[in-house]
């Protein structure tokens, strides 16, 4: 399976989630404005996944990890790859995406604690993430949920759960470090994505999560617009 051919099925897979597991109730139940307690998590595997486009071979992945293994870096950067894409990290980053969507739409207030009594209780829940890199450039593929729930209730009044495919913009990257990655587009620069330390990789893949949250958030913006042309 090549990048082009996993971006296809990551696609026919968000369509697919997102028929599927969708509730909107904004309508019957008036939370603008309410306070929020914003809680985010992973039932992700422990295991990142990471995969690159073999440049020498037609039509074959790689999982990088071997590549890594094989010699094309050390096991420092092995180590680095492993703690850099954190599922917990990414789920908080998508977390933040969604709850920037409903602070502008909704005007949720966040609250910092249970002890604060909210109204709402606002999750948002990682089931998959992945960093494929090839010839098309690299990409983070997030499968996440989130749901608003009224507290008083237990009713859940809003719920979308999506894939995204967000490509790892290059200006992420090369603010960081601009001599070091110029595309992404080959194993050659996936591995010098990885002589960025940590902290670098983990902020680039990141920013592709809060892009993958804000990608969930437009559901609630439309849903929200539709609610107000009823």
């Amino acid at each position: 399976m090549n990048i082009r051919t996993f971006l296809l099925l990551s696609a026919i897979g968000a369509v697919a989630i997102a028929g599927c597991g969708h509730t909107n109730k904004l309508a019957k139940h008036n939370i603008g404005g309410k306070t929020a307690l914003y809680r985010t998590y992973t039932t992700a595997s422990a295991g990142s996944y990471a995969y690159v486009e073999s440049p020498t071979k037609n039509n074959t992945v790689v999982d990088i990890l071997a590549a890594i293994g094989s010699g094309v870096v050390s096991d420092q950067g092995r180590r680095k790859l492993q703690n850099a894409v954190n599922g917990d990290s990414i789920a908080q980053a998508v977390g933040r995406g969604i709850s920037q969507a409903t602070v502008d739409y909704l005007r949720l207030q966040p609250v910092a604690t249970i002890a604060d009594n909210p109204d709402l209780i606002v999750e948002t829940e990682l089931t998959q993430y992945n960093v494929v890199s090839g010839t098309y450039g690299v990409a983070i593929y997030v499968r996440g949920k989130s749901r608003v729930i009224e507290r008083k209730t237990g009713i859940i009044v809003w719920e979308d759960s999506e894939s995204h495919t967000i490509p790892l913009s290059e200006t992420w990257v090369a603010a960081l470090a601009p001599t070091v990655v110029r595309s992404g587009a080959s194993i050659f620069n996936a591995v010098q994505l990885l002589s960025l330390s940590e902290a670098e990789i983990r902020n680039v893949v990141n920013n592709g999560a809060v892009v993958a949250g804000r990608e969930i958030g437009e559901t609630l913006r439309d849903d929200v617009a539709e609610m107000h042309e009823e």
